[in-house]
């Protein structure tokens, strides 16, 4: 017996003995590269390529929510600003409010002090001329009974200038 290497190989043996024709077996080689091809042109690539679109649209989907997620913290946030300084500005507007009504109250207290006065001074103004008009009523009419009270005393009829007189005389004294 012969020793062959192991490692030889003899192509035609191994042909005959599992029934390989080489022509049918370049030929079934061709069409499995021509339908790999295919399937990797018109099935694999389109796939991927939709896979990427996909993933593209979804990190697009992830941008815009983290997006929208920042832009609703600024808005809140500029709404809660917006709402602080309207509070801020209310309680400045209020407290301009008090002191303008308190300021307005003094004005109203001292104008009503005012006009209180003028009435008193009105009053007094008007009782003194009262007073004086009262007395100089009671002045003549004390001066007409005096010379009543002189003519009955002395008997005589009293003339104007008498009259006069005594009404002078009557009024220094007094």
């Amino acid at each position: 017996m012969s020793i062959q290497p192991v490692l030889a190989f003899d192509f035609a043996e191994f042909s005959s003995r599992f029934g390989l024709h080489t022509e049918a077996f370049i030929a079934h080689f061709i069409c499995f590269a021509i339908l790999v091809a295919v399937i990797v042109i018109f099935g694999i690539k389109p796939i991927m390529k939709m896979l990427d679109e996909r993933r593209a649209r979804i990190e697009e989907g992830e941008e815009m929510h983290a997006r929208s997620q920042r832009e609703l913290a600024e808005v809140q946030e500029t709404g809660r600003k917006i709402l602080n300084d309207a509070a801020a500005e209310g309680k400045t507007a209020i407290e301009h409010a008090r002191k303008t009504a308190a300021k307005l109250q003094e004005d109203l207290a001292a104008k009503a002090q005012a006009e209180a006065r003028q009435v008193l001074e009105n009053a007094k103004s008007q009782a003194e001329r009262d007073i004086q008009r009262e007395k100089e009523a009671l002045k003549g009419e004390f001066a007409r009974l005096l010379a009543q009270a002189t003519s009955q005393v002395t008997g005589k009829v009293l003339s104007e200038a008498d009259h006069r007189a005594i009404n002078e005389q009557a009024i220094n004294s007094l």
